[in-house]
């Protein structure tokens, strides 16, 4: 009787067993496309992450049709399971000077899901159509199509045709262009999203009195990132364009400057460079601007010179730094560098910043001030009083626009103690060169 019952309890957990696995196997496996891994949508997500600025303090300057211009800055960046969400602030730029009435206060939100990027606008004035509208979708490849509905701020309701029309190299990544077409009129948006920067253009049709009207605006690029990369940047030469410098003796020198590396917190510049000057004697060279936008310097790096064996073109400092925030009159710091093959403590600071012109009133209406640094090398046998000197200017907009430096050998000076005379006899031992103006 026992033993029946042992064989009954164990057919029991057997036929239990049974339909447990059959009910499992009718379950079948999930469908990757209908619930991806984890790891997927952050994949996604973060390519489309990647067509807005990484962290917060970015600051956009857009200006356009008939004086429109908006500015705004990205104050903060939240995450949550599904999605991240980027609050920018800012104001529409008052044309009248103040004689407009109206809020002219600026608020976007962007929202990044797994599949879009979503913008959300608060503005009584900006001239975008849309207050919610769904920027781009994934895939990020041309000929991508969606269709949303989308509530114009005037209260009719638009069906959107919407497709990736192009997709370009950028200055600064990947650019994407989207429309964003009625199906039951003419109207119409067009937008530029390049990587990094999020919207770089803007583009529509406003219906005016006299007809339709192209209207639209773009990113001042040169005035839009986070500020200390702007700074730093703004007192470099523009990329990829013919430079010239001459100096005493018939030197010159002539090249161009391009980008060659851009990562996070770190850009590399090269100078490619050929000597034009009147020896005779042909010879190229390339010289690197590292930028450390997080050190917030800028420093030199000669990484060849044909003419000669040395990594070294007219200065004799090695791998100085050459700019550092904050870039204000009076900032001193200090680097051990090479000096003729002896470690040395450089000490750079920066003397003056000027503006250009004849009286105060043309300085005042110049953008492009001059900045003056001066590097001092002490314990420089050779030198006068063991001091090795050099002078470099540096123009907003145009970079390096002139170097001296003390040579070697002594100076006649008569009265040592006579200022005048010493700093006259300095200037008469300076070799240099200026930037040749268009």
């Amino acid at each position: 009787m026992n033993k029946r019952r042992k064989i009954n309890g164990f057919m029991q957990i057997c036929l239990i067993v049974l339909i447990m696995i059959v009910f499992s196997g009718c379950a079948g496996p999930q469908d990757p496309d209908k619930t991806p891994p984890s790891n997927q949508n952050e994949t996604a997500a973060d390519e489309l992450k990647n067509l807005l600025p990484e962290r917060t303090g970015f600051q956009w300057i857009y200006s356009g049709f008939a004086e429109y211009g908006h500015a705004m800055e990205l104050e903060s960046i939240a995450t949550s399971d599904t999605s991240t969400h980027y609050e920018a602030r800012g104001e529409i730029y008052d044309p009248s000077g103040g004689e407009a009435s109206g809020d002219f206060s600026l608020q976007v939100q962007y929202e990044v899901t797994s599949e879009s990027l979503i913008m959300e606008i608060k503005s009584d004035k900006i001239m975008d159509n849309f207050p919610q509208l769904e920027l781009i979708r994934l895939p990020l490849n041309k000929d991508t199509q969606w269709e949303q509905k989308a509530k114009h701020k005037n209260g009719k309701e638009y069906n959107l045709d919407c497709s990736i029309q192009g997709v370009e190299d950028g200055i600064e990544g990947k650019a994407y262009s989207v429309l964003y077409k009625d199906k039951d009129s003419d109207f119409y948006e067009k937008r530029r999203i390049e990587e990094n920067y999020g919207v770089i253009s803007f583009e529509t049709i406003w219906e005016s009195n006299e007809g339709p009207i192209t209207m639209g605006y773009d990113l001042y690029r040169e005035a839009s990132g986070y500020p200390e990369n702007i700074t730093l940047n703004s007192f470099l030469p523009p990329t990829e364009k013919p430079l010239r410098y001459f100096g005493i003796a018939e030197y010159a020198h002539q090249g161009e400057l391009v980008k060659i590396n851009d990562t996070q917190g770190e850009t590399i510049y090269q100078f490619n460079g050929s000597f034009e000057d009147g020896s005779g004697i042909p010879g190229d060279f390339k010289v690197q601007y590292h930028i450390d936008y997080q050190k917030g310097t800028v420093q030199e790096k000669v990484v060849e010179n044909t003419r000669s064996d040395k990594n070294q073109v007219n200065s004799k400092l090695k791998d100085p730094i050459i700019l550092k925030l904050p870039l204000e009159v009076g900032n001193t710091w200090q680097q051990e560098i090479t000096f003729k093959g002896q470690e040395r403590m450089m000490t750079a600071t920066i003397v003056s910043i000027a503006y250009e012109g004849s009286t105060f009133y043309t300085q005042m209406k110049s953008s492009t001030p001059v900045m003056t640094i001066r590097y001092i090398v002490e314990e420089a046998s050779g030198y006068f009083q063991n001091r090795y000197v050099e002078e470099r200017q540096f123009q907003r907009g145009q970079g390096i626009i002139s170097l001296s430096q003390l040579m070697e050998g002594n100076l006649d000076i008569k009265d040592l103690d006579n200022d005048y005379q010493v700093e006259q006899a300095i200037i008469n031992h300076m070799f240099g060169y200026i930037l040749e103006r268009d």
